[in-house]
């Protein structure tokens, strides 16, 4: 398939430069990275890459150079991996593509600081690079999204639109600013820099809907995770606020469910989906996956790259390619 080719491509080609600049850590933090990387276990899973294919394919649609395209690849990939290792703290999952998280090897401390190594190794990596603070500034977005993540799981109420500027700020605006860093790179006028950014934030967001999908719907088998993982921890995402919101009566169901702020049950989860599915959330969130992808591709279709097209659709091949048979 066209679009895996893509994402497989460009994992090999950023994977040198990435372990170039992890040889450059201190013993300890390295090999804490290593371990999250998976470079010590070649069986276990890795990630989708998109990130770094989405450079490569705005790299081209732009004329920017293959060593500066890779650079700004690498430094958004380990900026993307600081999140992760923060994530897996924060939500507590032990697992990541099939091997321990690594804070259940070392430690919460000491994956958080080797989650803030990597970031830090990010922004360095730009050091000779324009765009040094476009990128520090993603990583203070990063982090207001993932705290606004943090105190939705806190709260009763959260609004829609509350959970889009999460969405937006977790997922989104790295994948936006690694467009941006490249067309920067090459020279492009503020104008295309801009449209570049809002690209990848819709890319972002579509993405966000197929993973929120995936944490009720994801085949355990293929996401690593249970399904309907995100029902029985009572969390608020997208499709699950649609659903709470949606004035139903399974969406009232539902809400007697979340009332009580004790996780479901086996049985309960099943009920939950059940009742997500009803009230249509389920349908609203794969249209929405369709209609961020349209939007993102009118930011760049000036440049009729058939890459971008293809990345963008990845979105919901993804979701698809995850879910249970029998959902």
């Amino acid at each position: 398939m066209v679009k895996v080719a893509l994402l497989d491509d460009a994992r090999r080609a950023v994977e040198p430069v990435l372990r170039q600049r992890v040889d450059t850590l201190p013993t300890t933090l390295r090999q804490r990275a290593v371990h999250h990387f998976g470079w010590d276990d070649p069986a276990s899973g890795t990630g989708k890459a998109v990130r770094p294919a989405l450079v490569l394919a705005t790299a081209r649609a732009v004329g920017a150079g293959l060593t500066t395209a890779l650079t700004v690849a690498a430094a958004v990939e380990l900026v993307h991996n600081f999140t992760l290792i923060h994530d897996d703290v924060h939500d507590q999952d032990t697992e990541r593509h099939g091997r321990p998280a690594l804070w259940t090897v070392c430690g919460t401390s000491e994956a958080l600081l080797a989650g803030n190594a990597l970031c830090a190794l990010g922004i360095e990596t730009l050091a000779d690079l324009n765009g040094v603070g476009r990128l520090a500034r993603c990583v203070t977005d990063l982090c207001e999204g993932q705290s606004m993540d943090i105190d939705f799981e806190q709260r009763q109420e959260v609004g829609l639109d509350e959970c889009l500027r999460m969405s937006a700020g977790k997922t989104g605006v790295l994948l936006g600013c690694a467009c941006a860093l490249t067309a920067l790179n090459a020279g492009a006028g503020d104008d295309v820099v801009q449209a570049f950014d809002d690209f990848g934030i819709e890319i972002g967001i579509a993405f966000q809907f197929a993973n929120d999908l995936l944490g009720i719907w994801g085949d355990e088998r293929a996401t690593g995770k249970p399904t309907g993982s995100d029902l029985s921890r009572l969390k608020k995402t997208l499709p699950i606020l649609r659903a709470l919101q949606s004035g139903t009566a399974a969406g009232d169901q539902l809400a007697e469910l979340y009332a009580h702020g004790v996780e479901l049950d086996e049985t309960q989860t099943r009920r939950a989906t059940a009742l997500v599915e009803r009230t249509g959330a389920r349908q609203w969130a794969e249209s929405e996956i369709h209609r961020r992808v349209d939007l993102a591709l009118t930011f760049v279709e000036k440049t009729g790259s058939p890459e971008l097209t293809s990345l963008a659709k990845l979105a919901f091949v993804y979701y698809r390619s995850l879910s249970s048979a029998d959902s």
